[in-house]
């Protein structure tokens, strides 16, 4: 589901890294960038973006924040939408290319009914063969999909006419719709004269015989410099969308992209820096876009280092840290000092809980109970001769991390642990995080509305997924099997709150923060709604109201 989504939209529960890697800001606008448009009076939308998407293709593309908003919000329908209303229970979904859907009795099979009024750019129908095909170039093994986790429990797809579909599971279990409408459906008729056995060898070829339909189509691309969608004529809304065309002008310098939009040459910039939101808000052409994404941002110990393998030391460690400083400083307060993986506007959020508070005093008591004390007079503790350091790592990608780790070494220092920081590009640094060879390491995930927390805390995730720790706890994979085998959502809230106060109680990982990402558009761009699913997801219906 978009949902999925890392920054994003959508990534697979088992690939939900949020630390992928921001791209380097090497360059300035284009000097094309802030002419105005040849629109011969349509409506249209810049967009001041900072990288280029990838492809048009969900199965043979990389998957990027942009790429995932435009494939899902743009190019192509799902069966239904997962809407971002899950503060008071698990997310609705509202119909796309479906119109309704039932479960049978013992939720082995799921029918969709398909609207009878949706055809692809080109004209031809859309049915529910395409929506098969589709499924079979998910599990295809020779595509392969980084989503085909969520279809693993799909039998068959059925088509029993043009316009039903029936998902056959081999059991029932909490996350089956999102699982059976996670990916876009894609085109038959048009991308199945490839073998999907030949996909991967022939990845651009999609862009050249690209159909829709979705709300936008591709109209051109400029890699590296600008891409522009056109409205889909034959969308089956007739109403929307409500603009023309959607610029969006690839500008990988932060300021220069922020200079675009106070200028009015460009109407949104997706991500604003935390200190320029101020000036944003001060600017009455302006508007502030702020909104709780599903990205907790954390230190993870790796307990398999007799260093870390006391739950009491890393809970002191995670005390000696002024987590509310780092708010403060990095964040200019659009962020809260967090304890748990959930949102806090998440309906399964363990209220009762509280974070770790600040005390250096009482985390120098509890790694004195633990044998670490100044026994030299050197200002670090140690223990049996051995010095308390250790070093703690980030990607050199992102400047608020490298800010942090920077006070964490001073924070830890204050109670007599030596740090030693360094930064590693993104690529670079899985490496050793999958091989679980480091002491500490600052950063991010998302965590989809399945709340599946198996992938960076299960046992099983040690060895095959982001538990790069290495933390291995019977009962919380035994929690964590409970929830993922209840069929009721709500009725799996107690065990939600068992595992978040089991995971505070273990401190596996320090919890930072959760941030608010802050978008900004102009104010005569209306209904952009960004949310924890997309900044573009409601782009079918964005507005444009005049201005002269």
């Amino acid at each position: 589901m978009t949902s999925r989504a890392l920054n994003q939209s959508p990534p697979a529960r088992w690939l939900q890294l949020l630390t992928a890697a921001l791209l380097a800001a090497a360059c300035g606008a284009p000097e094309s960038v802030g002419k105005k448009p040849d629109t011969d009076g349509e409506r249209t939308v810049v967009v001041s973006h900072s990288v280029d998407m990838q492809g048009v293709n969900e199965l043979t593309t990389q998957s990027t924040a942009i790429t995932n908003a435009l494939l899902y919000h743009a190019f192509f329908l799902q069966l239904v939408e997962e809407q971002a209303d899950y503060q008071d229970g698990p997310p609705t979904f509202e119909p796309q290319l479906a119109e309704s859907y039932e479960f049978s009795e013992d939720r082995l099979r799921l029918t969709f009914h398909l609207r009878p009024d949706v055809v692809w750019s080109d004209g031809v129908p859309v049915t529910a063969e395409d929506v098969r095909w589709t499924w079979q170039g998910h599990i295809h093994p020779d595509v392969p999909w980084g989503l085909i986790e969520a279809k693993k429990h799909i039998t068959d797809v059925e088509v029993v006419d043009p316009h039903t579909a029936v998902f056959h599971f081999s059991k029932a279990y909490a996350a089956q719709l999102q699982d059976a409408v996670i990916g876009v459906i894609l085109p038959k008729h048009a991308w199945g004269v490839i073998p999907f056995e030949e996909w991967r060898e022939n990845t651009t070829w999609f862009r050249d015989h690209m159909v829709v339909n979705g709300p936008f189509a591709l109209e051109s691309w400029e890699p590296q410099q600008r891409y522009v969608l056109r409205r889909n004529k034959k969308y089956f809304d007739s109403k929307l969308p409500k603009v023309d065309r959607i610029v969006f002008e690839v500008i990988p310098e932060e300021n220069s992209r922020l200079a675009l939009l106070r200028s009015g040459k460009a109407h949104l910039v997706e991500i604003i820096a935390p200190q320029d939101a101020a000036r944003i808000e001060a600017d009455p052409d302006l508007k502030l876009l702020p909104y709780i994404p599903r990205v907790f941002f954390f230190l993870t110990w790796n307990v398999s280092r007799p260093l870390f393998a006391d739950k009491e030391v890393r809970q002191a460690l995670t005390m000696a840290i002024d987590r509310q400083e780092i708010v403060d400083s990095i964040h200019y307060g659009y962020a809260n000092v967090s304890y748990s993986p959930f949102p806090s506007n998440h309906w399964a959020y363990n209220k009762n809980l509280q974070p770790w508070p600040y005390d250096p005093g009482r985390a120098k008591e509890m790694l004195a109970r633990a044998g670490w004390t100044d026994s030299d007079g050197d200002g670090i503790l140690d223990r049996d001769g051995q010095p308390f350091s250790f070093e703690l790592v980030t990607n050199a990608e992102s400047q608020v991390r490298l800010d942090a780790l920077v006070m964490i070494q001073d924070h830890l220092k204050r109670v007599g642990v030596d740090v030693r920081t360094r930064s590693m590009e993104f690529n670079a640094l899985l490496d050793p995080l999958n091989a679980h060879d480091f002491d500490a390491a600052i950063q991010a995930l998302a965590l989809d509305t399945s709340l599946n927390t198996s992938f960076f805390l299960h046992t099983s995730a040690i060895d095959d997924g982001f538990n790069w720790g290495a933390y291995s706890n019977p009962e919380m994979d035994r929690l964590i099997d409970q929830t993922a085998a209840e069929v009721d959502p709500l009725a799996a809230k107690p065990i939600y709150d068992q595992l978040q106060a089991l995971l505070h109680e273990e401190a596996p990982l320090t919890f930072l923060y959760e941030t608010q990402r802050l978008c900004a558009a102009s104010k005569n761009l209306h209904d952009v709604d960004p949310n924890s699913i997309s900044t573009f997801f409601n782009l079918r219906r964005w507005r444009l109201e005049d201005t002269e």
